[in-house]
């Protein structure tokens, strides 16, 4: 196929990529490079739009447990690196499905410490506040702290509830929420890179195989450009997806089976419209090789015909002329 000299804009690829199939063969005819440009640029977009989400899901959160530190949280004293809170707490937040408990006992059984973890894991997520450390959980995942090792690492300095609450107030809801978004759009575009990285090989290896039992061959540069264009709905739909789940905490099983199952039917359409299209290209071709044999038959029959007409007028005017006879008869000048 010829290079198409259009230049495609980025939405405009995202439009074909995903709704119109029969216009992937003229992708086929530009450099790779732009193929893995939109790749890129498709990954660092949906990265932004869920890190935006997720920073506006974070900052009505953090809004909210600030909230609760400022109201209702009761007060406490930290010192020698133990904290002493007046009174234990059990909270629970509906919205979140997050549990939260306060015991600064000197001594928490091992029964007490393993029932707060069951009814953590019961909800999303939750936090233990202990006199000497602060677990957090969440999905299955333990994350255990002394107050030390994080103060220090947060480079905070805080012995009681009013200096905690100072504190927040110095550093600011919007530069919290901005920490967030950057490290969870850093985060996002590189996992998500790497695991599509790894999806667009498969497919690719997938495509360039059932390629081949259609009767169509490829390099594998062309390829991994087709690929790439499958993905697009899948990671559009990825996209949505988590969207939909960090707003309202809603899961898809086996959405990752859907996931390469949409790019592979994606592959195969594009490969047998490709196909049906050199098809078409070839039966086009057929006709006007046929037209040309057809003229220039017709060409050579005139030129017979006309070399033929020529032969006779020629011959006709041979007939047509005068003949002169030499006489050789003595006219006497001879004696």
């Amino acid at each position: 196929m010829e290079a198409n000299d259009e230049k495609i804009g980025f939405f405009k690829r995202i439009k074909i990529a995903i709704f119109k199939l029969e216009d992937y063969g003229m992708f086929l005819g530009e450099r790779c490079s732009k193929a893995f440009k939109f790749f890129f640029l498709l990954i660092i977009l949906t990265s932004i739009v869920i890190s935006l989400v997720s920073g506006y899901d974070f900052y009505k959160m953090i809004n909210k447990a600030f909230n609760y530190i400022k109201n209702e949280m009761p007060e406490f004293t930290y010192q020698d690196e133990k904290m002493i809170s007046s009174e234990n707490v059990e909270a629970y937040d509906s919205d979140y499905n997050f549990r939260l408990f306060i015991n600064t006992d000197e001594n928490v059984h091992d029964e007490t410490l393993k029932d707060y973890e069951n009814k953590v894991f019961d909800a999303d997520g939750g936090l233990i506040v202990l006199r000497d450390k602060v677990i957090y959980l969440y999905e299955n995942n333990r994350i255990e702290e002394n107050y030390s090792e994080l103060l220090k690492n947060y480079g905070i300095e805080v012995t009681n509830k009013e200096e905690l609450v100072k504190t927040i107030n110095d550093l600011g809801m919007g530069s919290i929420v901005l920490a967030y978004f950057s490290t969870n759009f850093i985060v996002l575009t590189i996992s998500d890179l790497i695991t599509n990285l790894s999806y667009l090989c498969i497919v690719a290896i997938f495509g360039y195989i059932a390629a081949r039992f259609c009767g169509v061959r490829f390099k594998l540069s062309p390829m991994f450009a087709l690929s790439i264009y499958s993905l697009t709905l899948p990671i559009t739909l990825s996209c949505i997806y988590n969207i939909v789940y960090i707003l309202t905490g809603f899961v898809i099983k086996y959405f990752n089976v859907m996931y390469l199952l949409i790019a592979y039917v994606y592959i195969i359409a594009a490969i047998l419209m490709i196909k049906y299209d050199l098809i078409k290209q070839n039966e086009e071709l057929q006709k006007i090789i046929e037209v040309q044999k057809q003229v220039r038959k017709e060409m050579d029959e005139q030129e017979e015909k006309t070399e033929e007409k020529e032969e006779k007028d020629e011959n006709s005017n041979d007939e047509e002329s005068p003949v002169i006879e030499e006489n050789n008869e003595p006219d006497g000048s001879e004696i």
